[in-house]
């Protein structure tokens, strides 16, 4: 089993009318990615049309390279705490690649944003 946590250092969001994908063999569409780098690592979230098959998340430690696959509705999660955390680590497995993860370090109970 291998597993890797990085800080998340910087993040790009493409979004587009339609793009198209696929992961073993299964036909994806999706309308956005978000692609996560820090410490040589990387993980690309995944942003599922409504119509698309959801695969595995996948994590390939050679490669330093993940992906996390998640349904329309949550894009605005991700981007959400992208911009608004810090910092924020990905975490990703790959013998168990549906804990592939992004999350934020420990903040004091009660914190709010300014």
């Amino acid at each position: 089993m291998a597993t890797a946590t990085f800080e998340v250092k910087t993040y790009e969001i493409k979004i587009a009318r339609e793009l198209n994908a696929s992961s073993d063999g299964t036909k994806l569409k999706f309308p956005a990615y978000i692609l996560c780098r820090g410490e040589g690592y990387h993980v690309v979230v995944y942003v599922l049309d409504d119509t698309s098959p959801v695969p595995a998340n996948t994590f390939i430690p050679e490669r330093k390279r993940g992906t996390i696959f998640v349904p329309r509705w949550q894009f605005e999660w991700f981007v959400d705490l992208l911009r608004n955390e810090t910092p924020v680590y990905c975490y990703l497995n790959n013998d168990a690649p549906n804990w592939n993860a992004l999350y934020t370090g420990q903040e004091p109970v009660g914190e709010h944003e300014l």
